[in-house]
């Protein structure tokens, strides 16, 4: 795959990346979840065996930034929390905001959809992620979970 080899430095498990495939010509964007041989998760939660010679070119993308939470109608908001299990006043981020700058981590969470802990709850729905998790470190690892499942924002309601 000479357009894998020429990323520099070489791909890695739990990057984001975009891939131009020939036979048949498509489009493929999403996350490394194995090398060998090279399978990408969409954002489906599907994954994509990508078939050796197949890559046309390749790159690696970002985390998608979305809409500005803030703009969100709060009715969402609190339906969306409703939903989550949790309650109190929302404080709003983009995904790509907390994200940034960190290193990829080679896998996430199991499971799409909700995750639950004792009394920490998250839920991800649409672009949204809606959590009640104050530890940096947790939101963080949720962040990156929500993300795969095309999160764009979060709200954590303490």
């Amino acid at each position: 795959m000479a357009a894998m080899d020429r990323l520099n430095p070489p791909i890695r498990v739990g990057e984001r990346v975009t891939l131009r495939l020939v036979d048949p010509a498509r489009d493929l964007i999403g996350f490394v979840v194995a090398l060998d041989p090279l399978t990408l998760e969409d954002r489906h939660g599907r994954a994509h065996v990508v078939a050796a010679g197949t890559v046309q070119a390749a790159r690696r993308v970002g985390v998608s930034l979305g809409r500005d939470p803030r703009s969100a109608p709060r009715d969402l908001l609190d339906a969306l929390a409703v939903r989550a299990g949790v309650d109190g006043e929302p404080e709003l981020f983009r995904i790509s905001d907390l994200l940034a700058g960190r290193p990829v981590p080679a896998a996430v969470f199991a499971g799409r959809g909700e995750w639950s802990e004792g009394e920490w709850r998250a839920r991800v729905e649409g672009e949204w992620l809606t959590t009640n998790v104050t530890d940096p470190a947790l939101l963080i690892e949720l962040a990156w979970w929500a993300t795969r499942q095309n999160a764009r924002s979060v709200q954590v309601r303490r």
